[in-house]
């Protein structure tokens, strides 16, 4: 006996025509989905990845702005011993000036800090 079958064309009927077309379609849309999804998630990696680098670099120049302050102001300090020597009169004086430059910068500070904040919460 031989193994050989006979051909029988299959015959395709309208229903499972469409079956056929709504599992394409069905699977076309899944990989549409899964495409989307993936490309929304690099998406949101970034932005994350991106808002960590600008965070790290307000901090890294609030530290060198505070380095910058205090060293300003030990200078200061230095100067004013320097000018006032001995007399006690003139070191109170020369004190006023060094205790505004402190203040302008202790501002200076401050205001980086607040437009840093502001501009975090996407205001301007």
């Amino acid at each position: 006996m031989s193994q050989v079958q006979p051909y029988r064309p299959t015959s395709i009927t309208p229903a499972s025509r469409s079956a056929s077309i709504s599992e394409l379609l069905a699977n076309a849309r899944v990989r549409r989905d899964i495409a989307r999804v993936g490309a929304e998630t690099v998406v949101r990696v970034a932005q994350t990845q991106s808002t960590g680098i600008v965070q790290t670099e307000k901090v890294h120049e609030l530290d060198n702005l505070a380095r910058e302050a205090m060293t300003g102001q030990a200078l200061l300090a230095r100067h004013r011993e320097a000018l006032a020597g001995a007399d006690p009169m003139l070191a109170d004086e020369l004190r006023f000036f060094s205790d505004m430059a402190r203040l302008g910068k202790g501002e200076v500070l401050a205001d980086t800090v607040t437009a840093f904040c502001r501009e975090s919460r996407g205001l301007r």
